[in-house]
């Protein structure tokens, strides 16, 4: 009878055994699935914050390109007033010309 008896708890201890390093397994795999979700979790935080970034400096280029096309459409009147008075200053001296002959 002691032999059967030594089976069972040899058995139980194997059991226990390997329970034991299942649960160890386990706790590992938890440990790196926590490490990857933590290094995840940063870098959607870096990229959301870089994301946040280069939209504020879209709309900062926006606003500076329309300022722009407001300044080129400003120079572009004027350029058009200047070469009006420059036409109008040809046509009074060429009048001139005519009047001195």
């Amino acid at each position: 009878g002691d032999g059967a008896f030594d089976q069972v708890i040899n058995s139980i201890q194997k059991m226990i055994f390997l329970l034991m390093n299942e649960q160890k397994e386990e706790n590992e795999h938890k440990q790196w699935c926590d490490l990857e979700i933590s290094k995840t979790e940063s870098s959607i935080k870096d990229k959301s914050e870089k994301v946040d970034d280069l939209t504020l400096k879209i709309d900062d280029d926006q606003a500076r390109a329309a300022k722009l096309n407001e300044e080129v459409k400003a120079a572009d009147e004027m350029v058009g007033k200047i070469t009006a008075h420059m036409n109008e200053a040809a046509e009074i001296r060429q009048i001139g010309k005519k009047e001195n002959k």
